[in-house]
């Protein structure tokens, strides 16, 4: 299933000098990091935190004056994993090779964090070891339950994944994707959805009737769709198993069985779509292209349709219980602006970008925004039209209401 443009500008640290993309495709975990149990010494984790619903920020933090952007040269000094509480730094950890967006995460009150040995999967919560099991997993969806902390681990080597509890098999394919990630917008827990007791996912893997789609319930199959290339995203989404496919020249969004025809104008091509929960049924973000060039639209399971700007660049999409809008950014990939679907807009400052999908954020019909400045522009946290520099050298990975 096609996600939606991310833009990272962000880089795995290498051993010795280089000239590479920020985050190249190659593996993020090849190395085990220098993970310790000391804290920063000017950790600010003596402040109280009251009771009541907080803003969660967290963040990757270079030694001054390392260019973390070009990653010139490999870091000479401490990295750290940062947690912000309201605007101000409250837990530092030392990063490790858990640097990049997808590899840690905030959840229930602590920091968890990920990484890869040569041989293993280590999970880490606060800085100090949880647990670890056999197998290089990169995770794709995280879950912290009553029962135990879910995980759903697309293999490192190899094409397989494992559905797992406190690192104890559920369910495992020596084949297959998950459909869904950590670092989208959507869903808390990645691709992975808690709906009463059960446990849900969607993934591509082979069977004997050839490759399928499936969404899986706990450790089996709750429905299977055959593989066709007129399939163009398949997931589980609001509780509903939802797909957009072709056929009859024509696009449709099927959704627990009931079928609508999406708004492609003629001559048009599907280039991508993304699926988002959106009240009590399902809204997709499709960008199509025909002789007028690209042409973004919104559509919801109900045949509602939005029609953002001609010429702006919609790049995801942010949905709660009663709001809905979109993101604009520039060809560089700086965020631009934040349009309402019920009008008006919120402009941003210059020369910042959202590292991660998980760095917006709609909750209770508010925006929060975690904006990295790019080349030398500060890090901004913005909650609706109010922004507050935030000085560190690195990127911010994440917000997080709760």
């Amino acid at each position: 299933m096609h996600t939606c443009f991310k833009i990272l500008g962000l880089a795995l640290l290498a051993a010795a000098c280089n000239r590479e993309p920020l985050f190249p495709g190659t593996p993020r975990s090849t190395h085990e990091p220098a993970v310790g149990r000391h804290r920063e010494q000017n950790d600010s984790s003596a402040l109280d935190i009251p009771p009541g619903e907080h803003v969660y920020l967290t963040a990757v933090r270079y030694p001054d004056g390392f260019d973390w952007e070009l990653d010139s040269c490999a870091v000479d000094g401490p990295v750290w994993i940062d947690l912000y509480v309201d605007g101000k730094r409250f837990r530092s950890y030392p990063a490790g090779t858990s640097v990049h967006p997808d590899m840690h995460r905030f959840s229930g009150g602590h920091l968890y964090a990920d990484y890869s040995t040569e041989s293993e999967t280590v999970l880490l919560r606060d800085g100090e070891e949880l647990f670890r099991f056999p197998g290089r997993e990169a995770l794709r969806g995280f879950l912290v339950l009553e029962d135990g902390i879910h995980t759903l681990g697309q293999d490192r080597d190899g094409s397989g994944f494992t559905h797992r509890v406190d690192g104890r098999e559920v369910f495992r394919s020596e084949y297959g994707n998950v459909l869904g990630g950590l670092d989208e917008s959507g869903p808390a827990g990645g691709a992975l959805t808690q709906i009463g007791e059960d446990i849900y996912y969607a993934c591509r893997l082979p069977s004997e009737r050839g490759m399928e789609y499936r969404v899986m319930q706990n450790a089996t199959v709750f429905r299977s769709v055959p593989e066709m290339d007129r399939i163009r995203a398949f997931g589980f989404v609001g509780g509903k198993v939802c797909c957009v496919r072709y056929d009859r020249r024509k696009l449709f969004m099927e959704t627990d069985g009931k079928e609508l025809t999406l708004g492609l104008q003629g001559g048009e091509a599907l280039l991508w779509c993304r699926l988002l929960a959106w009240k009590e049924g399902v809204l997709a973000l499709l960008c199509a292209t025909g002789a007028n060039g690209r042409r973004y639209f919104l559509q919801d399971s109900d045949g509602k349709t939005w029609q953002p700007f001609a010429g702006e660049t919609v790049s995801d999409f942010l949905a709660d219980a009663n709001r809905m809008g979109w993101t604009v950014t520039g060809t560089d990939g700086n965020l631009l602006r934040f349009r309402w679907s019920d009008g008006g807009s919120v402009s941003m400052e210059p020369d910042g970008y959202l590292a991660s999908g998980r760095c917006a954020l709609l909750h209770d019909g508010h925006l929060f925004l975690a904006l990295t400045g790019r080349g030398g522009a500060p890090n901004r946290f913005r909650k609706d039209a109010e922004s507050t520099e935030i000085p560190f050298n690195g990127y911010f990975t994440s917000v997080t209401v709760e």
